[in-house]
């Protein structure tokens, strides 16, 4: 069952220029880590602690789309395929010690995930934590509370995901993602950043278990969110 928790909203604010809107994202996701580590109501501690939030606008004209477009337009990287051994997922780095200050040591990844992407396997990050904007499309956030040494696959939940959602998560948390009938495009923080080539940079959960394995079309079904938001 889905917990509803108060964390407190971090306007990413008027961005008219593509520096500035990639400064305002990253430091966005950095303030949602930051709190994530320190407040214990947040889940400090708590191996599997993860949490779905949603991007809104709040004044007129404003799009999450445009935003992440200019940004791209002023940073183009070219994604990278396989990505993390899925040849289903491409990604690229966007560094802030290239692009902001070298004194950084956060990043930001694209990640795109084909439609019916189901063989990225379920994995941690134990060295840094993690906020992901939905840019585009829709997919399934796959999250447990194990160990990544115990995986039991009647332990994962599976979270539907689409575009404007945002995901919190901390390091050691069990996850992947996967995709049915359309594309799915990611903005990944990583704080810290683990370089790619890094053996420590995730650890494959064992036993080592795909989304391909996991999604039983007979099991769907329409819901509402758990938690309702009081105006």
């Amino acid at each position: 069952m889905q917990t509803a928790v108060a964390i407190p909203p971090r306007p990413i604010g008027p961005v008219a220029k593509s520096s500035s809107a990639f400064v305002a994202l990253l430091d966005t996701a950095k303030t949602y880590v930051d709190d994530l580590r320190s407040d214990p109501s947040c889940g400090l501690g708590l191996l599997g602690a993860a949490f779905l939030g949603r991007i809104r606008g709040t004044g007129p004209g404003v799009s999450f789309t445009a935003l992440v477009d200019a940004i791209r337009e002023a940073h183009p990287v070219s994604l990278q395929s396989p990505f993390e051994g899925s040849s289903t997922v491409a990604g690229a780095v966007l560094h802030p010690r290239e692009l902001i200050h070298a004194d950084r040591n956060d990043a930001m990844l694209l990640l795109r995930f084909a439609a019916a992407s189901a063989d990225l396997p379920m994995h941690s990050h134990e060295h840094s934590e993690r906020f992901i904007y939905v840019v585009s499309g829709r997919g399934y956030f796959h999250v447990s509370d194990d160990d990544v040494t115990r995986l039991a696959p009647s332990d994962i939940r599976h979270v539907p995901v689409r575009a404007r959602d945002a995901l919190l998560f901390r390091r050691g948390t069990v996850h992947t993602f996967s995709t049915d009938r359309e594309p799915l495009l990611l903005l990944s923080y990583h704080g810290p950043y683990v370089p790619l080539n890094d053996p420590a940079q995730y650890t494959i959960a064992q036993p080592k278990t795909c989304p391909a394995s996991l999604m039983n079309p007979t099991h769907s079904a329409v819901s509402f969110d758990a938690a309702w938001t009081r105006l």
